[in-house]
């Protein structure tokens, strides 16, 4: 494989650990599938799978010589300061699998992890940083990892961060889940971009959430933040104080609820998924990035209801029990669709 003069790349150092797991066969099934879709949702990911497949194809003999790969593991995240990835405990591996119980398994990590590291390097020094940076979650993972600046972040399940090359760290768009951790700069404001606005902070604590029809909540843990439109100046913004919370239509208007946020708001963080009178359409958006099921709503009386419950660690069939009991309904699974019907009279009644 040629890497003397490699192409421009827009995946992230931290990328290769997921890229070498799904190559090497040992992902679980749910994070086998959200990386094949990401993989597939862009051109360049499946020009580089396709030849690390042709690559690996290439490299492995009988006579393969033992590999260290722990080592080579430890060493590449050291030199790029890959994120530690936290598993949440209800879709994490049950049973944890040794990436040296083959060589040829450890062969393929190894080779991935060293051809991406020298691969971005390579990128990096050439364009002078300018490359953006991804940062991805699949289902049932959070992600916590630094920024250049110092902010601290914690990625949700099945979510998204792209942090902008020219802005010295300070400018990011998501989509998902997030809780940041800023660190205070009074000439360069901390800003995030999601769904139809722009959140801004100077030395904040926050929490972002979004669901499947583009809205947006923004919980306050510290601090302070304004929100508003991506071109509003800063005057016609609303501004969020400690313990406020927001609520953020597709349209952009911003709906606030003062001294609001509770421990429930942040559990996520810790680890918890908690709803509190939560629509249907954020239940359906969380459940499918912690669990990878999608909710359908087959009774139109049903659209309108709201949960409240709270999960640490359960099964996603305990998980789909409780919601069909809380809501005097019945969950029918296939795969990963979950149905939810209004419950027959003697259903009820039992």
């Amino acid at each position: 494989m040629n890497m003397s003069n490699p192409p421009p790349s827009k995946i992230a150092p931290e990328d290769w650990d997921r890229i070498a797991r799904y190559l090497a066969g040992e992902a679980e099934p749910h994070e086998m599938e959200a990386t094949a879709r990401w993989v597939a949702a862009d051109a360049e990911r499946q020009a580089t799978v396709k030849a690390l497949q042709s690559a690996l194809a290439n490299v492995w003999h009988d006579d393969s010589p033992e590999i260290d790969v722990e080592g080579a593991l430890k060493s590449v995240k050291s030199r790029f300061g890959v994120p530690k990835i936290t598993p949440i405990s209800s879709v994490a591996y049950r049973n944890q699998r040794s990436w040296a119980r083959s060589p040829y398994l450890k062969a393929a990590a190894v080779l991935l992890l060293v051809v991406g590291a020298f691969w971005w390097r390579n990128v990096r020094d050439r364009d002078g940083g300018s490359v953006a940076r991804t940062f991805n979650t699949s289902v049932g993972e959070r992600r916590q990892f630094s920024l250049g600046d110092g902010t601290q972040v914690v990625l949700g399940p099945a979510s998204g961060l792209t942090v902008d090359p020219n802005s010295d760290d300070r400018s990011v768009a998501m989509d998902g889940d997030a809780y940041f951790n800023v660190v205070h700069n009074p000439s360069r404001p901390f800003s995030v971009k999601v769904g139809v606005v722009t959140i801004e902070d100077v030395g904040t604590a926050f929490a972002i959430q979004t669901d499947d029809s583009g809205g947006v909540r923004v919980a306050v843990d510290s601090g302070s933040v304004a929100v508003g439109p991506h071109e509003a100046n800063a005057g016609s913004k609303e501004v969020l104080n400690a313990r406020d919370k927001a609520s953020v239509d597709p349209k952009g208007i911003v709906m606030i609820e003062r001294s609001a946020v509770s421990e429930d708001d942040l559990a996520w963080v810790q680890g918890r998924l908690v709803f509190r009178d939560a629509p249907l359409i954020q239940v359906g958006a969380e459940l499918y990035r912690w669990y990878g099921v999608r909710l359908r709503v087959a009774d139109s009386s049903l659209v309108n209801l709201h949960l409240t419950a709270s999960f640490s660690g359960e099964s996603v069939d305990r998980v789909l029990n409780v919601i069909a009991l809380s809501l005097g309904a019945r969950i029918e699974r296939q795969g990963n669709v979950a149905t939810l019907y209004r419950a027959s009279a003697s259903a009820l009644r039992r």
